[in-house]
């Protein structure tokens, strides 16, 4: 088993500048006494490893509260660009990195979970310029899915979402967002900012997404476990 979630905290990388906040609302007892300890919190919805419902991207579309308990649970296809993410920061999971995860773990499965690992989450203890790969000019540059990918996992394999240990579905290169206006025209979800990737076999694993159903909600902080 592991635990694919990272710790909501005040300090931790996000997309933007807008950190969590913790309040104490009554203070824990000395240790071994009882007491009830209390904590506010406030953050945004994509807070930290979180969901994106198809409606966080497209007008009309499903809102958590909306997705299916079954589309929550699936079989994870775990797809390592470790060694070109190193070298390119750009690059995007392609048709050609499903196919050839595919000749070697055969073909993936309807309602699977398609993860990119790519190494990012080891940036997290390096804060928010490293996590978002800031350049000299101060653009962006991390891995993510590329839209052709997207359409072939959910036209041809009919995946229940894509997942990322980067900050985005899409590269933080780009200005269109278009795998997440593909995943999202096609009613599946993403899971952003995931850890521990490097712990999964390629395939075989389930992966449980227990994520925080707020009224409306376009998307959610997310605790995701995956069992082998």
């Amino acid at each position: 088993m592991a635990d694919l979630s990272h710790v909501i905290s005040p300090t931790m990388a996000g997309w933007d500048d807008v950190k969590p906040v913790r309040e104490t609302v009554s203070e824990a007892a000395p240790e071994g006494e009882f007491g009830l300890y209390v904590q506010q919190w406030t953050f945004g919805e994509h807070t930290g490893t979180h969901l994106d419902a198809p409606g966080h991207v497209i007008g009309g579309g499903r809102l958590v509260p909306d997705i299916r308990p079954e589309e929550l649970v699936a079989p994870a296809a775990v797809i390592d660009v470790r060694t070109r993410a190193a070298e390119d920061p750009d690059t995007t999971v392609t048709v050609d990195d499903v196919l050839a995860f595919e000749r070697a773990h055969g073909e993936i499965p309807a309602g699977a979970a398609v993860l990119m690992n790519s190494g990012w989450s080891a940036r997290w203890a390096r804060g928010d310029e490293a996590v978002r790969g800031v350049a000299a000019d101060g653009s962006w540059h991390f891995p993510g899915f590329g839209a052709e990918a997207c359409e072939f996992l959910v036209a041809r394999r009919r995946v229940a979402g894509v997942g990322v240990d980067t900050l985005s579905t899409d590269p933080g290169s780009s200005t269109d967002f278009a795998a997440h206006e593909v995943l999202g025209r096609a009613d599946r979800w993403g899971l952003e900012s995931l850890t521990g990737l490097d712990r999964l076999p390629p395939s075989g694993a389930l992966l449980s997404i227990g994520v925080m159903p707020g009224l409306d909600a376009s998307g959610g902080p997310s605790r995701v476990l995956a069992l082998w």
